[in-house]
């Protein structure tokens, strides 16, 4: 006969393989997690840890380790994501000194809960209010836009990059000033020169090869805020294109998001290249498509990877000009 407490080991040892195994998953997957989706990676965690709560089981662990995702990645330094960390360690804090013996004030649970939920929230507004500007120009139709960037601007021949798409977007006019493996450094002259062509706005999409040749981050900010300076001063908007530099670790440390967030800059979030890799030849589920959207040599978008870029850079044109500046 079966041997009741060798089964209940078997079993229990099998919940506990389980259990890491599911660890393990949620923290891989929000190291993976696109910056768009960062608040709602940090919000499962916070969930987790009301779940259990709820459970009578120990909750600590689930706000150490979010604590740690978001060290590990450098999310962005901005007031509200720090307090929001702060708060979790607190709460943290709190539980782990509660556990040492009966917790006297039953309502701090819902409480601390509370208090996350309610820094959550400030970050959620704060970190969706970088990424949009609150500034609202008037459309000139006869002003042009013009398109600053490294080869993913300049595109590859017979593809004429994203601005070639962009301009069967939009009703203004659109000029490709992209050049090959350029940085922030070179890349101010090609802005100051492309004030002589009265632009209303610049996309900039810049700042890749600054990480590629190790230029320093604050070198690369200091470019990227002279850009936006000289085309201000220019009457001319901008919109910059954040560049992931890792699928985990970010060593420029959100640094567009950083620069929009100070500046009241449109910022098109880094989904505009994940999408064009995850639908590349070598990563899922791109892998297992026809409609690839990167070229042969696995870096550069072709005509749909292209087009992809376009109508990202065109939502966030929108949300500067409204809808009237599309066809």
């Amino acid at each position: 006969m079966p041997n009741p407490q060798s089964s209940t080991a078997s079993i229990g040892l099998i919940r506990r393989i389980l259990r890491t195994l599911a660890i393990c998953l949620a923290v891989g997957g929000s190291l993976l997690c696109f910056p768009h989706w960062l608040p709602w990676m940090i919000a499962g965690w916070i969930l987790l840890h009301a779940a259990l709560i709820w459970r009578g089981m120990p909750a600590v662990w689930p706000l150490a380790t979010c604590v740690l995702i978001l060290l590990i990645r450098l999310s962005p330094h901005t007031p509200a994501m720090l307090l929001l960390g702060g708060g979790m360690l607190v709460v943290a804090g709190g539980r782990r000194y509660f556990r040492r013996g009966a917790d006297p004030h039953p309502w701090t649970r819902p409480a601390g809960i509370a208090v996350l939920v309610g820094l959550w929230g400030l970050m959620f507004i704060e970190y969706r209010a970088a990424a949009n500007s609150s500034r609202s120009p008037s459309l000139d139709p006869n002003r042009p836009i013009v398109c600053i960037g490294d080869s993913l601007t300049q595109g590859m021949i017979p593809d004429r990059g994203y601005p070639g798409q962009l301009e069967q977007l939009l009703r203004v006019p659109v000029i490709n000033r992209g050049v090959s493996g350029i940085s922030t450094g070179p890349a101010i002259g090609i802005v100051q020169r492309a004030m002589e062509l009265n632009p209303q706005l610049v996309v900039l999409e810049l700042g890749g090869h600054d990480f590629l040749k190790w230029h320093r981050r604050s070198t690369t900010k200091r470019n990227l805020v002279k850009m936006i300076e000289i085309c201000r001063r220019n009457d001319a908007e901008v919109v910059l294109l954040e560049i992931p530099r890792g699928f985990m670790i970010d060593p420029y440390a959100s640094l567009e998001r950083e620069i929009a967030y100070q500046y009241d800059v449109q910022l098109v979030d880094d989904r505009w290249l994940r999408q064009i890799v995850l639908m590349s030849p070598a990563a899922p589920p791109g892998m297992w498509m026809k409609d690839h959207q990167l070229s042969d040599d696995g870096i550069h978008s072709n005509a749909r990877g292209s087009l992809a870029i376009a109508r990202n850079v065109a939502d966030a044109i929108v949300k500067l000009y409204g809808p009237q500046v599309l066809r």
